[in-house]
């Protein structure tokens, strides 16, 4: 096991912004069981869900996603770089 990071992403919409942030740290061995720790630890009433092939416009986008698991739109990666490519 390691410490892994949960980093959701910025985002710009609807006149509002946000930078990306790091929601959380877990003893976990992979990402997706840091995301499952999270889930248990805050619940699930904003997320995170893992992203389906309807959030994207085509099947292409959907295998080219940059990431598995998102929170109101946001993507969520295991690293504050991956977060602040987009909207910082």
């Amino acid at each position: 096991m390691s410490k892994i990071q949960i980093w959701m992403e910025g985002y710009a919409a609807t006149g509002e912004s946000g930078v990306a942030h790091m929601i959380g740290e877990y003893e976990a061995n992979s990402f997706d069981e840091a995301v499952g720790m999270y889930i248990q630890e805050k619940g699930d009433q904003y997320g995170p869900e893992r992203y389906t092939r309807s959030s994207f416009s085509t099947e292409d986008a959907f295998k080219n996603r940059r990431s598995d698991w998102k929170i109101w739109g946001c993507a969520l990666f295991d690293n504050e770089a991956d977060a602040r490519k987009a909207f910082g």
